[in-house]
Formats: C-alpha cells, sequence, structure tokens
C-alpha cells in the first residue's frame, strides 16, 4: 500500500525497507479474520493487475489507488482545535447506501484502500450497520479514523470478525495532552482500548497532529516506546492545520520542526522494533510526489469531490451523487490541472509536491479564476492558502501554470 500509492525510486525504497519489512512482518501476529483479509485484497490486486494496467492505458490516465472518505463533518467529539469545527454548515453526509454505492464504484476503478476520515464514526447512531456495510465490502480494507472513546466491546467484536478494518486512533499525546485536548478521563479511556486492541491481535495504527504545543512529547521517544507496547503498528505524523489560522497561528509548526520532523522519524526507527513511525508530509516533500488527484481521491460529506481532504473546495458539479466516480477522477477540473503540473514537473526532471503546503499560490490562484464553479465546505481552507501565500509569494502568481486541460 505505502509503495503503491507514489511514484517512489531506490532512494524512497532504501530509506523506507526497514518500515516495510517491519509492518510485512506484523501481519503474521494479526488475527486470522485480519490475515484472511489482507490476503484475500492481496490476491485480487495481483490478479487484477494486469487489466487494470491495460484499462489505463487506453485511458491515457492512470486510476487512484485510495480514496479519501470524509463522509460526515459533524462530529460530536468536541476536540479542541479540531479542524471541524471550522464547518459553518455540518449537513448533510453520506448516508450508508451512498457510502455502499461509493465503495462498489470504487472497486470498479480497483480502488482497495479506503480512508474513511469523517467525524468519528463510533457516534452515529447508526453505528452498527455502518461496520457492517464496510464488513460486506470484503475484497477492500477500510482504514477507520476514531478518536476512541465511543469504541464498544461489540464494536470491537465486529472489527475483529471483518478483518478487513483498521482503526486508525487520533492520539496527540499522554494523558495531560489529551485530557486537555477532548476532556477528563478520555486517556484512561483510550489507553483501555489500545490494550483490547492489543489482546484481540486487530491491526490498528495511530495518527498525530504534530503542533508547537505537543511536538516535543510526541517526537519523544518514551511516547513512541508507550504505543509499540500497547500494539500499534504505525504512528503517522500530521502537521497541524489550524480551523482559523488567526486564533491558532502559535500551534502552527515553525519552519524548522516541520523541516526536521523528517530526520526526527528516521532517528525514531531506530529505536522501534515492532512499530513504524512515519512524517507523512516530510517523506511526499523529500522522497516522492504528492498523490492529491494522481494517485488518490477525497470525496466529502455532501458528495463534492476535492483532491484531498486538507482542501475542502471543490467544483460545484463534481458530486459523487450525480456522477460515476470514475468519470469524476478522469474529468473533474482541478484533477486534470493538477495531472497537466504533474507531466510538466516530469519533463523538467522534478516531482510536484504538495501543492497545500508546498506552493498555495497555485491553487489560491487556480479557485480565484474559477470562483463562480466552486463548492466552498469550509472557508478555513482558503484562509490558510492566503496566508501561505503570503509567506511564500503573491496569491495567484502561478494561477496559469498547469490551467485545466481538455477533459479526455
Amino acid at each position: 500500500m505505502i509503495v503503491r500509492q507514489y511514484s517512489v525510486d531506490s532512494r524512497y525504497l532504501a530509506s523506507m525497507a526497514p518500515v516495510l519489512v517491519r509492518l510485512f512482518l506484523r501481519t503474521f501476529t494479526a488475527n486470522r479474520h485480519a490475515m484472511a483479509s489482507m490476503l484475500r485484497v492481496a490476491a485480487r490486486r495481483a490478479w487484477r493487475w494486469l487489466p487494470a494496467r491495460l484499462r489505463d492505458r487506453r485511458d491515457g490516465v492512470r486510476m487512484p489507488v485510495t480514496l479519501q472518505v470524509v463522509d460526515d463533518v459533524a462530529c460530536r467529539a468536541a476536540c479542541a482545535n479540531c479542524t471541524f469545527n471550522g464547518f459553518a454548515v455540518r449537513g448533510p453526509r453520506l448516508a450508508i447506501p451512498d457510502l455502499d454505492r461509493l465503495f462498489d464504484q470504487a472497486l470498479a476503478i480497483d480502488v482497495t484502500n479506503l480512508y474513511l476520515m469523517g467525524a468519528d464514526p463510533f457516534y452515529r447512531d447508526d453505528a452498527d450497520a455502518f461496520l457492517d456495510l464496510l464488513a460486506r465490502h470484503r475484497w477492500q480494507t477500510f482504514f477507520l479514523f476514531t478518536e476512541g472513546k465511543r469504541v464498544s466491546e461489540a464494536h470491537l467484536q465486529r472489527i475483529r470478525r471483518a478483518g478487513n478494518i483498521v482503526p486508525v486512533l487520533n492520539i496527540d499525546g499522554r494523558q495531560e495532552a489529551t485530557d486537555r485536548r477532548k476532556g477528563d478521563g478520555t486517556f484512561a479511556i483510550v489507553d483501555a482500548l489500545l490494550g483490547r486492541l492489543r489482546d484481540l491481535r486487530i491491526p490498528w495504527f495511530v495518527t498525530t497532529m504534530v503542533s508547537n504545543a505537543n511536538h516535543d512529547e510526541v517526537t519523544s521517544p518514551a511516547y513512541l516506546k508507550w504505543l509499540e507496547d500497547r500494539g500499534a503498528w504505525l504512528v503517522a505524523y500530521v502537521p497541524y492545520v489550524p480551523m482559523d489560522v488567526r486564533s491558532d497561528r502559535a500551534l502552527v509548526l515553525d519552519d524548522a520542526r516541520r523541516d526536521g520532523l523528517y530526520d526526527r522519524t528516521v532517528a525514531l526507527n531506530r529505536g522501534l522494533r515492532r512499530a513504524a513511525v512515519m512524517d507523512l508530509l516530510g517523506l511526499e516533500q523529500r522522497l516522492t510526489a504528492c498523490p492529491a488527484g494522481v494517485y488518490s481521491m477525497a470525496v466529502w460529506h455532501d458528495g463534492t469531490v476535492t483532491p484531498c481532504p486538507a482542501v475542502a473546495v471543490g467544483h460545484a458539479a463534481s458530486n459523487v451523487r450525480d456522477r460515476d466516480l470514475r468519470d469524476l477522477f478522469l474529468h473533474d477540473p482541478l484533477y486534470v490541472a493538477l495531472r497537466a503540473r504533474h507531466r510538466q514537473a516530469g519533463l523538467r526532471g522534478e516531482r510536484l509536491h504538495c501543492q497545500f503546503f508546498g506552493d498555495p499560490s497555485f491553487l489560491l490562484g487556480w479557485f480565484r479564476q474559477h470562483q463562480g464553479e466552486l463548492r466552498v465546505l469550509s472557508p478555513g481552507t482558503l484562509r490558510m492558502l492566503e496566508e501561505r501565500a503570503g509567506e511564500g509569494g503573491a496569491p495567484g502568481a502561478s494561477s496559469q501554470e498547469g490551467a485545466p486541460e481538455a477533459a479526455p
């Protein structure tokens, strides 16, 4: 999964080899349902490899390998500094029939890795039906994001039996940091949950939102050793993106810390035996290319398609409620523009990195150029782009480069 998500070379493989080997060996420690699911999905990928490549050559565009779904933004967890708090309009959400159809369409284009990154699903009134839906799509693997407070023993048993659901817990520190951000007593609940996940041998990941407030704690060997002892497979660092760039600016990682996070993870991995740690943004900026609109897709709660979950702005006409997922990937104007920029970078012998963090002037200029066609899900996206473009150059400076090509 980690290899297939990006355009990689020998430098990437050399750097990531210890992590990849460690994760591969962990598959043999999973429960039998999870092992069967991994083998089933891998077998399907192998069986579909040649037909998929022939289809992609016919279309002239390689289909994505991951789908990120923000199916709901009306989160009731109420964690401090959460980006979901920045959504003025929190409805509607993708209902279970919508998700069922979306997963089928994803499988039709051979997408087997799906990241469910919306509001914590265990607060849903239909959480059991939601888990049953994921279990029915047995040829796909679902990475299910949660803060962990509402996961019951019955939920855990459903996840264990399904085998194709990987919980991804948002953990941003130990007891003091967790209780301060998520409420008193949260850490004890989450710590007990980690113990049950380990006992049931359910594979589980961690995402850690790194800010100036928690940087030193979450990048310490002690923090990672605690998670490794609890059974975590992978810890992924994600830089904090503020809900309100004006009031939360002090939490955003300064350049020195953000640039040094990747080197820090390389050093930290040497001290781990079973778990692994990754700086996702640093990995992309150092060794790979940005997957948004090329290797991955993002679908939001109202059906709007955007390049990635960091960008809550898309074309009003690009909606999975009205159009097929394959058609959207091939013809969405921003996806087409991003693929054009990747091709231009390739001709220069370069790789195109994150447009949100690395070249915000392109996205900001492109949104201004097409402002009458857009669906703005969260104004915070535009405010953050304006802030970053002001730091890195004049807004709109790159708005003409990679303008949308004619849709195929």
